[in-house]
Protein backbone atom coordinates (compact mmCIF):
# COMPACT_ATOMS: atom_id res chain seq x y z
CA UNK A 1 0.00 0.00 0.00
CA UNK A 2 1.32 3.43 -0.96
CA UNK A 3 0.96 5.99 1.83
CA UNK A 4 2.47 8.89 -0.12
CA UNK A 5 -0.05 11.71 -0.37
CA UNK A 6 0.02 13.92 -3.44
CA UNK A 7 -0.10 17.63 -2.56
CA UNK A 8 -1.12 18.84 -5.99
CA UNK A 9 -4.02 21.18 -6.62
CA UNK A 10 -4.37 20.33 -10.33
CA UNK A 11 -3.96 17.31 -12.57
CA UNK A 12 -0.69 16.93 -14.45
CA UNK A 13 -0.44 16.22 -18.18
CA UNK A 14 2.60 14.65 -19.83
CA UNK A 15 4.15 17.12 -22.28
CA UNK A 16 7.39 17.42 -24.22
CA UNK A 17 7.97 21.12 -24.91
CA UNK A 18 11.07 23.28 -24.84
CA UNK A 19 11.57 25.45 -21.75
CA UNK A 20 13.69 28.59 -22.15
CA UNK A 21 15.51 29.82 -19.01
CA UNK A 22 18.04 32.60 -18.50
CA UNK A 23 20.56 29.85 -17.67
CA UNK A 24 19.78 27.60 -20.68
CA UNK A 25 17.01 25.32 -21.88
CA UNK A 26 15.05 22.32 -20.67
CA UNK A 27 12.31 19.91 -21.73
CA UNK A 28 8.98 19.57 -19.95
CA UNK A 29 7.99 16.24 -18.43
CA UNK A 30 4.53 17.34 -17.33
CA UNK A 31 2.46 20.48 -17.01
CA UNK A 32 -0.59 21.60 -15.03
CA UNK A 33 -2.42 24.85 -14.44
CA UNK A 34 -0.38 25.35 -11.25
CA UNK A 35 3.11 24.27 -12.27
CA UNK A 36 5.57 22.50 -14.54
CA UNK A 37 8.17 19.77 -14.14
CA UNK A 38 11.09 19.80 -16.57
CA UNK A 39 14.61 18.47 -17.04
CA UNK A 40 17.62 20.70 -17.58
CA UNK A 41 21.41 20.55 -17.48
CA UNK A 42 21.56 23.38 -14.93
CA UNK A 43 21.11 23.06 -11.17
CA UNK A 44 18.45 25.39 -9.76
CA UNK A 45 18.07 26.07 -6.06
CA UNK A 46 14.79 25.34 -4.26
CA UNK A 47 12.81 28.52 -3.41
CA UNK A 48 14.46 30.40 -6.30
CA UNK A 49 11.99 32.69 -8.07
CA UNK A 50 12.47 32.55 -11.82
CA UNK A 51 10.97 33.41 -15.18
CA UNK A 52 10.84 30.96 -18.06
CA UNK A 53 9.09 30.49 -21.38
CA UNK A 54 7.36 27.27 -22.45
CA UNK A 55 7.17 26.76 -26.20
CA UNK A 56 3.83 24.99 -26.70
CA UNK A 57 3.80 22.79 -29.78
CA UNK A 58 1.40 21.16 -32.19
CA UNK A 59 2.61 18.52 -34.61
CA UNK A 60 6.23 19.40 -33.86
CA UNK A 61 5.85 23.12 -34.53
CA UNK A 62 5.96 25.86 -31.89
CA UNK A 63 2.58 27.59 -31.84
CA UNK A 64 2.67 29.72 -28.70
CA UNK A 65 5.28 30.98 -26.24
CA UNK A 66 3.89 30.99 -22.68
CA UNK A 67 5.63 33.30 -20.19
CA UNK A 68 5.79 31.77 -16.71
CA UNK A 69 7.06 32.99 -13.37
CA UNK A 70 7.24 30.86 -10.31
CA UNK A 71 9.11 29.37 -7.39
CA UNK A 72 11.30 26.28 -7.64
CA UNK A 73 9.72 23.76 -5.28
CA UNK A 74 11.99 20.83 -6.12
CA UNK A 75 15.31 20.26 -7.89
CA UNK A 76 16.59 16.69 -7.98
CA UNK A 77 19.69 15.29 -9.65
CA UNK A 78 18.54 13.01 -12.47
CA UNK A 79 21.04 11.21 -14.70
CA UNK A 80 23.25 13.80 -16.38
CA UNK A 81 20.97 16.71 -15.45
CA UNK A 82 18.31 17.96 -13.06
CA UNK A 83 14.56 17.46 -12.70
CA UNK A 84 13.02 20.75 -11.61
CA UNK A 85 9.45 21.51 -10.47
CA UNK A 86 8.09 25.05 -10.46
CA UNK A 87 4.91 26.32 -8.80
CA UNK A 88 3.53 29.12 -11.01
CA UNK A 89 2.86 32.60 -9.68
CA UNK A 90 2.21 34.10 -13.15
CA UNK A 91 1.19 32.72 -16.56
CA UNK A 92 0.83 34.88 -19.66
CA UNK A 93 -0.41 33.37 -22.93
Amino acid sequence: MNNNKENRLAGRYPTFCTVELDSGTGVTRNLSTTGVCFTTDNALEPNLMLRCFILMQKMGRNIIRVRCEGRVVRADKSGDGWEVAINFTTLEW
